[in-house]
């Protein structure tokens, strides 16, 4: 499929700029997503942690939005990024894109203050990896065509359909890139 595809981030807000520090540890070029020009040029989106609304409000200002609803390519969503593709989100109500037939709770897990880091498991490789929760969602249900990718204590932190991923978690704060590779793979990249 791509040999090198050029890796959109969601640059409205969040830490946008770990996941670039992220992909690049593995030789990849990043472009950070502000318009939908820049997102037309991505052959993926990666939508970090941050706050959900703030970015649904900027997304929707500038037109970005509708754009994200539009693009088919991959797209990994992490902790605010996952709510933000759900089809339906509690704690208040709120509407996400729908790209990810899931049922998810903001701030699930507590306040700031109640953020941890932990090890669960990631599926896809059955490999034990650190996962951090920053005012982490939690996933409350998934629709049948959605494959669980990730537990923390044999609750779902990751969830899959197709070519969208989403975690509970923020991969771009842990020093195993594991979860990059697997998004990657639906680019065709093979890194083993």
């Amino acid at each position: 499929m791509l040999n090198r595809p050029l890796i959109g981030i969601l640059a409205l807000q969040g830490d946008f700029h770990a996941h670039e520090r992220a992909l690049r540890k593995l030789g990849l070029k990043c472009v950070f997503v502000k318009t939908p020009s820049q997102l037309a040029e991505a052959d993926m989106l990666i939508i970090p942690g941050g706050e959900s609304t703030a970015i649904s409000k900027l997304a929707r200002e500038n037109g970005l939005w509708d754009a994200i609803d539009r693009f088919e390519r991959p797209i990994m969503g992490t902790c605010a990024g996952i709510i933000l593709l759900a089809s339906k989100i509690e704690n208040p109500a709120f509407e996400g894109l729908g790209k990810l037939n899931i049922r998810v709770m903001r701030n699930a897990y507590g306040s700031q203050y109640s953020s941890f880091a932990a090890t669960g498991i990631f599926n896809p490789s059955n490999k034990a990896i650190e996962m951090v929760f920053i005012r982490a969602p939690r996933i409350l249900e998934t629709g049948p065509d959605v494959e669980i990718v990730a537990t923390l204590d044999k609750q779902p932190v990751g969830a899959r359909h197709k070519n969208i991923l989403g975690l509970t978690f923020h991969p771009e704060l842990s020093k195993d890139i594991a979860v990059y590779h697997d998004f990657l793979t639906l680019a065709g990249l093979d890194f083993s």
